[in-house]
């Protein structure tokens, strides 16, 4: 092994990276690629890395996908982990606080810039902080000089300018506190109590990136400064721009918003080093929640060295992946093969924890009291792959999936998106950035020393050093598991024989011969379009539009006409069976498991579900492995399995999800919503317990009739076709089926759907924390009769988000974000709501409605003003730069292009229609639909809230 990794090593620098050729300009130098000089991988040459002399750092990658959009991003060395124990939550308060004014950006004006240059703002969505970094992100429609220049000049008023305005303080604690308030939920204590067992005393258990109440509460203006400026300074900044760029004009930029920026103070050290004891005796844990999860996290921290991004870590990761990924294969057919209580889980191992340690270990979720039968069977079956280790069948599933990975990878290279190119930057750390042509390339060299002996050396080499882990349990049981229990169970299970693993046969795919291949019988090309319909004798519909917006990438559709529509409300509960087990279920002479074995090294994936009007499937495919996915989905339309493993593991979890309803307030009120709107109609609201597990096999088929065999079916192929070659594959596959009808079915008698003659307001009690609340105002409107209304009321849903969320968050600090939305359907054409949603304190609901009250009637009473309707509109605008340059805009018109002809009128208006509406027409729209009372309103409030009362929607 030593001489082979050597060879190894020795290709490697061969492929040594270079800087770009062309010179950087003056006050700023070009650099060799963020950690270069630790590896001995080859760095992508095509991204542009540069210093500044005050030590900022930059990473530039000219990318032309989309076409127009540029991605910056700002990340700082500081997180959570750099932070005092009277300073736990600064780091994210200051995070917050650069939307609040800064020196040249008066407080409350930075997201309304944003918003006017076209950018949409969201509370998660332009910035974030971890343990160790902050990031704060923006996404710039288009490449012009003027809109990057500002967005820099935004980035350099967050790194050295916030005005940490005490008043504005103020006013932001209640945000961060309403953010506290709504993610500090039983998983969150889960989360916090699991950490303390696995990490204690480290910055992972002690300093949480939300902080505690206490500071957030009483932390001065002048102690959030003194942080920021402690570590917000240029040798801990990184910028990160890709998109389509002239990297010396963004240098250029870089050094006149940056290069003045000095700081004298000497640097700092490294924030995310942290001390754990390798040798602690076996311990357990548990944790108790009557809305928890069963599940168990066993987990042991070895002693370890620091693992530059070389060959060599590469080799045991790359080992240690297969090892993984195939004792996740056998806990899945196990689990399908036999009745047992485990619902999900696997194997853990990673490098790199404070630089100096490596975990291993394993997790699993089960059934409410199963926690000994998962402990178990999830140890029983790590030790066996110890001690017996893999099967070479097994080893070369694995190895042909990352084949096809690396293959794949490389081939779409010249289109990756610029936002995976941007957030692998952000997320490097310490190690190397690699173009994806070198990863296949150093991947053929590896791949003939990922042998099954090296594989079984290589796990058991790690995991028979876990011998004294700590176990977390989690569960619902009234009381807590004694820690001495868990580890008896863990004992007695370790102390079991296990038996060798019997390997399974391998088997062909069956279904490659449809009979002889379909005859075309018309051949058409929407011009303007650049669509091509094609129909086959026997019914079937092809549309393609060949595209160059992604390399090696075909998106496909498949629309059997029925879905939901054709269950109807009788049967509704059949489409949720369905939509889980159709596709698990297998197919006749292949089941699930195996189906995955045999596609195996293929971008194909098995998928066939049901959606509101028809049967069908999406998503996307190699070229090369086209005709296999058509064949799939062929073969599921007329042989399918129906296996009971499906359905067995279909009911296995449902106990548990429906005690679990009234876990959170979001989730209690979203199943009594449907329930109450829809005068509890089973097409729209959650079928009781007892319905679902009753629904089987035999009742599907019975529903389902000759519907796949006969209905109208149309097939759209989107992306880097070859033409010939698709219309050929469709032609072998469906278009050599039986004959289907011609017209679509008459489901008009089910479309007339009404809303609940039972309105006004609902508390709905929740199991959550009492400091929890969901709140969502409706008021009915009509379905999607008109494409500029539809698009009209969106945009003034956004318009009341703007006003809302400067009113309740902003100003009033009462909740962490609120949110309107209009939903228009263009199914049910009578249905459409538009709905305002939030959450907080259930102590803030009279200031929430009240303010709600107050802003829809200043809609209602008066046009909004221009800056707002600008502000909302931009965004949406400035989206259709590259709405037309990408292939998911493309499938969902070409879809239906022969079956919904108007779709396609709609896709040629939608930009133009959309320009055209105004504030006079929004204001119109408020007085149609908003000038009256909300017809419902929902109130998720802490069950003891409401308990002494009448739960109106228990």
């Amino acid at each position: 092994m030593k001489n082979a990794l050597r060879f190894i090593l020795g290709l490697a620098i061969v492929f040594g990276g270079s800087t770009n050729a062309l010179s950087a300009p003056s006050g700023a130098e070009r650099t060799q690629p963020w950690n270069a000089e630790t590896s001995d991988l080859e760095p992508d040459a095509s991204i542009i890395y540069g210093r500044l002399p005050n030590g900022l750092r930059y990473a530039i990658r000219p990318n032309h996908r989309p076409q127009n959009q540029v991605l910056v991003r700002m990340t700082i060395d500081f997180g959570s982990a750099g932070e005092a124990q009277d300073e736990q939550g600064l780091a994210h308060f200051i995070e917050h606080m650069a939307f609040n004014g800064s020196a040249n950006v008066p407080e409350g004006e930075m997201v309304k810039m944003l918003e006017r240059l076209g950018l949409s703002f969201g509370a998660d969505t332009n910035a974030s902080t971890g343990y160790t970094q902050t990031q704060y992100k923006l996404d710039l429609p288009r490449a012009a000089p003027r809109l990057i220049e500002r967005a820099l000049f935004l980035m350099r008023e967050t790194a050295r300018e916030i005005s940490f305005n005490p008043a504005a303080v103020d006013r932001e604690r209640g945000v961060i506190l309403a953010e506290k308030s709504a993610r500090e939920n039983f998983r969150f204590q889960s989360a916090r109590a699991a950490n303390n067992l696995f990490y204690p005393n480290t910055f992972y258990a002690t300093r949480y990136p939300i902080g505690t109440a206490e500071v957030i509460q009483t932390a001065s203006a002048e102690r959030m400064r003194a942080l920021y400026r402690k570590f917000y300074r240029p040798d801990r900044i990184k910028i990160i721009v890709v998109g389509p760029v002239d990297p010396v004009a963004i240098e250029r930029e870089l050094v006149a918003k940056f290069a003045d920026w000095r700081v004298d103070a000497p640097p700092l050290g490294a924030i995310d080093q942290c001390s754990l004891e390798t040798e602690r005796t076996l311990t357990a844990q548990s944790f108790v929640h009557s809305e928890i999860n069963e599940s168990i996290n066993v987990q042991q921290v070895l002693q370890d060295k620091k693992r530059p991004d070389t060959i060599e870590r590469a080799m045991v990761e790359l080992k240690m992946s297969i090892a993984n990924a195939i004792i996740s294969r056998r806990m899945a057919r196990r689990s399908r093969e036999e009745d047992m209580p485990f619902l999900g889980g696997g194997v853990n191992f990673n490098f790199g924890l404070c630089d100096q340690y490596a975990t291993i270990g394993y997790g699993v979720t089960g059934k409410d009291g199963s926690w000994r039968s998962l402990l178990a069977f999830t140890e029983q079956t790590v030790r066996q792959a110890v001690q017996y280790g893999f099967e070479e069948s097994e080893i070369a599933e694995q190895i042909k999936r990352l084949d096809a990975q690396y293959e794949n990878a490389a081939k779409d290279e010249g289109t990756e998106a610029s936002a995976a190119i941007a957030n692998a930057l952000v997320a490097l750390d310490e190690d190397v950035y690699n173009s994806d042509t070198y990863r296949q390339l150093l991947w053929r060299q590896i791949r003939p020393f990922m042998t099954k002996a090296a594989i079984n050396a290589e796990f058991a080499f790690w995991f028979r050093q876990m011998n004294r882990p700590q176990i977390f349990l989690t569960t619902k049981q009234s009381a807590a598991i004694p820690d001495d229990e868990i580890v008896a169970a863990y004992a007695a299970s370790r102390g079991t024989p296990i038996a060798a693993p019997t390997a399974r046969p391998t088997s062909r795919f069956a279904y490659t011969d449809f009979g002889p291949a379909g005859a075309v019988v018309a051949d058409n090309t929407i011009a303007d379009l650049g669509i091509r319909t094609i129909r086959f004798a026997n019914g079937v519909m092809l549309n393609l539009k060949k595209t160059d917006f992604e390399d090696n990438r075909i998106r496909y559709s498949l629309r059997i006409d029925g879905g939901q529509l054709h269950f109807g409300a009788q049967n509704a509960v059949l489409a949720s069976l369905m939509s889980s087990t159709y596709v698990s279920g297998g197919l006749e002479a292949h089941d699930i498991e195996d189906l995955r074995s045999i596609l195996a090294g293929t971008t194909v994936s098995p998928a066939f579900g049901v959606a509101d009007r028809f049967f069908g499937a999406a998503g996307a495919v190699a070229p090369a492995d086209l005709e296999r996915q058509l064949q799939i989905m062929a073969a599921y339309t007329t042989h399918p399995g129906y296996s009971e493993n499906a359905l067995r593991l279909f009911r296995r979890p449902l106990p548990e999800i429906y005690a679990r309803l009234k876990a959170t307030p979001a989730s209690a009120l979203a199943v009594a919503m449907s329930k109450i709107m829809t005068d509890d109609d089973p097409r729209f609201a959650l079928a009781p317990l007892e319905t679902i597990q009753a629904a089987d096999f035999a009742m599907l088929k019975t529903a389902l009739g000759d519907a796949l065999r006969q209905n109208r079916l149309e097939i759209a192929l989107v992306g880097d076709l070859d033409e010939d070659a698709a219309i050929a594959a469709v032609a072998r596959s469906f278009g050599a089926l039986p004959a289907r009808t011609d017209d679509g079915k008459d489901y008009s008698a089910q479309l007339q759907p009404g809303w609940s003659a039972k309105r006004g307001s609902f508390d709905i009690p929740h199991n959550g924390e009492a400091n929890q609340l969901a709140w969502r105002r409706i008021w009915t409107t009509t379905g999607d009769l008109d494409q500029k209304t539809t698009q009209s009321m969106d945009l003034l849903a956004r318009v009341v988000t703007l006003r809302l969320t400067d009113e309740l968050r902003e100003k009033l600090g009462a909740t962490y974000g609120v949110s309107a939305n209009s939903d228009m359907s263009n199914l049910y054409l009578q249905r459409g709501t538009f709905s305002i949603s939030t959450a907080g304190d259930p102590k803030d609901i009279a200031t929430i409605e009240t303010t709600v009250d107050q802003v829809i009637s200043a809609l209602v009473k008066s046009p909004v003003d221009p800056d707002l309707f600008e502000r909302a509109r931009k965004p949406v605008l400035e989206s259709y730069a590259d709405w037309k340059k990408q292939n998911n805009t493309w499938l969902g018109v070409a879809a239906e292009t022969q079956t919904n002809p108007d779709r396609l009128n709609r896709f040629r208006k939608s930009e133009s229609n959309f320009a055209s509406i105004t504030a006079q027409d929004l204001w119109q729209l408020a007085k149609q639909y908003l000038d009256k009372p909300a017809e419902f309103t929902f109130r998720a409030l802490p069950d003891e809230m409401i308990s002494g009362g009448a739960k109106s929607a228990e």
